[in-house]
């Protein structure tokens, strides 16, 4: 269970726009970089994961920033957050965990909280156990697990 799990969310309109405007270039990249047409739908999330293997395995020949990874995380993320928002009712916003603040999701179904940005730069980063057609499959498989993922407070 997540260390953020007995913290308080709050609603973020700036962080929704952020996510908003970011799964739109996601949608761009996909098309001109990918050759990938993503639609919106829970199925396409298997088709960013192929993208983000693709981009964890040119980690060594291309060594991106952690700005950079940082920045491909959030257009993914976004992305896979946006079709979860848009299929299932979620809300993009903040959470605290000891002294620290993160941005998150939460579902408008169970209130469960999850962490697409941060899920997306883990598999980019750390590779296909990060998988993130799993890890959605698993927020629409089983609403009553507690939170996704997360934050560590440490």
């Amino acid at each position: 269970m997540s260390a953020a799990t007995n913290e308080t969310f709050r609603s973020d309109d700036n962080i929704a726009a952020v996510a908003a405007a970011y799964c739109l270039d996601c949608i761009d990249v996909a098309k001109l970089n990918f050759e990938t047409n993503l639609d919106g739908s829970d199925a396409s999330i298997a088709l960013v994961e192929q993208m983000l293997g693709r981009l964890h395995e040119q980690l060594q020949i291309a060594r991106p920033s952690e700005a950079q990874i940082g920045a491909f995380a959030k257009m993914f993320g976004s992305y896979v957050g946006e079709v979860f928002r848009l299929q299932r009712g979620a809300e993009w916003g903040i959470v605290r965990v000891g002294d620290k603040e993160f941005p998150c999701m939460q579902s408008a179904a169970d209130g469960r909280r999850f962490w697409p940005w941060e899920r997306a730069y883990n598999r980019i980063a750390d590779g296909p156990e990060n998988n993130i057609w799993h890890y959605y499959l698993a927020l629409l498989a089983n609403p009553d697990a507690g939170d996704a993922g997360g934050p560590d407070a440490t």
